[in-house]
């Protein structure tokens, strides 16, 4: 084999490849592989009996139950007790559409990076019984729910 033909072949193949592996690593599909929707900022801070807590879980349950590509944008609280809910990527947004916001105090396991428990045994992880809802409209602008008073005492 000619040595020019085969340099020749090997550097259209590179080529080729680079493109078809540069095709499948773009940022622009959802779930699934299924295409994204916009989303808008929201963010907010948690307090548990008037303190700061991390690691607590926020999620946005949709109102009307989940859509033809069902997503839960969630947070977990940082050191301040502040989040910013995610869709796609950390901090990203929400879709339109109505929420109701749930929330778990769990804990980490360090070792295997799971989160389990709930230190409210359950009281806001309920979607239908949420006092905290969200509605965002298409082309919102960024949304802060400000700070989440939230209580570990029982009704």
């Amino acid at each position: 084999m000619n040595f020019g033909k085969f340099a020749e072949f090997v550097r259209t193949l590179t080529i080729v490849l680079s493109i078809l592996i540069s095709a499948g690593c773009g940022g622009s599909t959802g779930p699934e592989g299924g295409p994204r929707v916009g989303t808008t900022t929201v963010k907010g801070a948690v307090k548990v009996d008037g303190a700061v807590v991390s690691y607590l879980k926020v999620t946005a349950v949709p109102a009307n139950g989940p859509g033809a590509v069902p997503m839960e944008p969630s947070a977990l609280t940082d050191a301040e007790g502040a989040f910013s809910l995610s869709t796609y990527e950390s901090g990203d947004g929400v879709p339109a559409g109505q929420y109701n916001l749930t929330f778990v105090w769990g804990q980490i396991n360090l070792m295997n990076g799971q989160y389990s428990g709930d230190k409210f045994k359950g009281k806001y992880s309920d979607a239908g019984k949420s006092d905290h809802s969200l509605t965002i409209k298409s082309g919102d602008e960024a949304h802060d729910l400000g700070t989440i008073e939230l209580s570990t005492a029982t009704k």
